[in-house]
């Protein structure tokens, strides 16, 4: 078995965090990716990488796949999002509310989590902590710069490829139904929902010019948190294969 390290950078500027990244690879590429790095957000005043061994690595066959869905309106976006979540079982009303809570700020002062939301079947939020939520971390495809081809090729970008990946980790995971993501910087209105299968990265998903932003893992009601954070915050994963795209 080969020894895997796990490379993350969390990069501040003015106190705010702008960007962050995890790489999880073998240890004569850790050079090479800790020099591409600093490259990666466009203005920082402060940026920490940190590396580590990894204990187990665990393998995911494929990735979830990708499909594309373009709308013309917030509205129509996440009427597009509500109907996904439907269909995996998550009411409509319940999913509305917490999808409102995002766009508004969720944290308990009205500004982003650090983490995910967790939220079961019956409308409870289950995150330990309202302000940090849960980080998914330790995820990474194994052959990383032949998805980023591939995905480019489509038109997509490096960003898409890090969601996938963090999106595919916590589907794997039994009792974690689907995820909705919209990112917190003002420009960037695409935004993704994810079930067991599929990956849909929808444009249009909130307002542009919009600073809130997060994400939301729906469980079923009886998931054990402390099992579920254990998994997402320390067990690690690569992905083989990049799944279809659509």
């Amino acid at each position: 078995m080969r020894d895997y390290y796990s490379i993350k950078m969390r990069a501040t500027l003015e106190g705010k965090h702008v960007s962050g990244v995890e790489r999880i690879v073998t240890k004569e590429k850790i050079p090479e990716v800790v020099s591409q790095l600093p490259l990666r957000p466009n203005q920082f005043d402060f940026m920490n990488i940190k590396i580590e061994k990894l204990n187990q690595i665990n393998f995911i066959e494929k990735s979830l796949n990708v499909k594309t869905i373009k709308v013309e309106s917030v509205e129509m976006a996440n009427n597009v999002a509500l109907e996904i979540l439907q269909t995996v079982g998550i009411h409509r009303e319940l999913a509305e509310i917490y999808i409102k809570m995002l766009h508004t700020g969720a944290a308990t002062d009205k500004g982003n989590m650090r983490g995910a939301m967790i939220v079961s079947l019956k409308g409870e939020r289950l995150e330990k902590d309202k302000d940090r939520g849960v980080r998914t971390v330790n995820v990474d495809f194994e052959n990383r710069e032949e998805v980023t081809k591939l995905l480019k090729e489509k038109g997509y970008t490096e960003r898409t490829v890090d969601a996938l990946a963090l999106s595919t980790k916590n589907l794997y995971y039994p009792d974690i139904l689907a995820e909705y993501c919209i990112s917190d910087q003002p420009d960037y209105t695409t935004g993704y929902v994810a079930t067991k299968t599929t990956y849909y990265r929808i444009l249009n998903l909130k307002d542009y010019g919009n600073p809130k932003g997060g994400r939301i893992y729906f469980v079923k009601e009886d998931t054990d948190i402390d099992r579920l954070y254990q998994y997402l915050e320390t067990k690690a994963f690569l992905i083989k294969t990049l799944g279809d795209l659509e």
